[in-house]
């Protein structure tokens, strides 16, 4: 009686055609947005130039500074947060192939681990414009 039990078993997961949900999860991932926005750098010497044309030029007070380096702090911060999010995806990614890929299911994953990569080294946490994150071909 085990022996049918354990054969019906078995026949149930090969007739079962759909991925594990897992591996459906990671099918379906998508880079999510980064919403950390860079700031922008005070400039060193602004020139203003006048309605008769004469340039005057002004520098960046210790006030504009501050508010410069406090920005560029909470947006390193964002973008530290938004890369340890990353980090568990790619986790994620990664251990759905113990529930079985196929071989066009595997080049998905592998294709949006390397997108995750190519972010996660990238200092502003965004995807380089002259990489090709397209997929594998079909």
């Amino acid at each position: 009686m085990l022996i049918v039990q354990s054969g019906s078993i078995f026949a149930e997961q090969s007739t079962h055609k759909s991925p594990h949900k897992k591996v459906q999860a990671a099918l379906d991932w998508e880079l999510p947005v980064n919403s950390c926005l860079k700031p922008r750098k005070p400039g060193s010497g602004i020139a203003i130039v006048d309605a008769e044309g004469t340039t005057r030029s002004f520098d960046v007070d210790s006030y504009e500074l501050g508010r410069y380096q406090r920005k560029e702090k909470r947006w390193k911060n964002c973008v530290a947060k938004y890369k340890k999010k990353l980090m568990k995806d790619f986790e994620n990614l990664r251990n759905c192939a113990q529930y079985g890929l196929t071989k066009k299911q595997a080049e998905i994953v592998l294709t949006k681990m390397a997108i995750i990569q190519s972010v996660y080294v990238s200092p502003e946490g965004i995807v380089e414009p002259t990489e090709d994150i397209s997929g594998p071909p079909e």
